[in-house]
């Protein structure tokens, strides 16, 4: 079988950035699928307005579902990406499942 082309990418719904520089995990299943759950640390909300007070907490900013087949691709865009263009930037942690 021949290889489909890719329709053309639109974004109807002006889906908005997120930012996610916390943890991050992934999970697999159910089946073929991969769920990458992102997070993003910030202040609770109570001690801070009450108390002046920062407080962390790690809150989940966006669950990604897909195929395996995908995140083998993801993973291979993002090898390349990183060796062609290094950083010394810190990023979030990471735990299978």
């Amino acid at each position: 079988m021949a290889d489909q082309p890719h329709p053309p990418a639109v974004d109807p719904d002006n889906i908005t950035e997120t930012l996610c520089i916390g943890c991050f995990n992934m999970t697999r299943g159910p089946g073929p699928l991969v769920t990458l759950t992102f997070t993003n640390a910030r202040p609770k909300p109570g001690p801070m307005i009450d108390n002046s007070q920062l407080e962390y907490q790690s809150v989940v900013r966006a669950r990604i579902v897909t195929s395996v087949e995908n995140l083998v691709a993801l993973r291979d865009m993002l090898v390349s990406s990183v060796h062609e263009h290094p950083t010394t930037a810190g990023g979030g942690g990471y735990k299978l499942n």
